[in-house]
């Protein structure tokens, strides 16, 4: 599942998913607030230089989307994950190349086996789902 910030910053919609063990990556507004980290950018911002790594999340219309990621896997938290938790949560960022100052956030629920290569790709399904809505309003 992946949706915009609307739905992701509500706590409610993501708990809904999460008991239905529907792993899901959704955007978040900047300030939203994650559990054990505070606020989203300001977790992303004390991030080391080096857990930002280079990948592509799809072809788009002027070829590879290439963005600088980082992705930091969150603590369970007990009340519902219990001791040996099936899916875990993640705190996802995507940074543009030129200017690096434009990044988007991204909390993530998936299974333990869940590679961040595969979040960073359904982060990345979201842009064929805003470019047919593009094309439907100039249409």
């Amino acid at each position: 599942m992946t949706a915009d910030s609307a739905y992701g910053q509500e706590w409610r919609f993501r708990r809904m998913l999460e008991e239905a063990s529907v792993g899901y990556v959704l955007a978040m507004p900047k300030s939203q607030h994650v559990h054990a980290v505070g606020r989203i950018d300001f977790a992303v911002a004390q991030a080391p230089g080096e857990v930002w790594e280079r990948h592509s999340c799809g072809d788009g219309a002027k070829g590879p989307r290439v963005y600088d990621r980082a992705a930091a896997r969150l603590p369970a938290i007990d009340d519902f994950d219990g001791d040996t938790p099936a899916h875990h949560r993640w705190v996802l960022a995507r940074r543009s190349l030129a200017p690096r100052d434009e990044i988007a956030y991204y909390l993530a629920y998936a299974p333990a086996s869940t590679a961040v290569a595969e979040l960073v790709r359904i982060a990345g399904t979201r842009w064929a789902i805003e470019e047919a809505f593009v094309r439907h309003e100039v249409a």
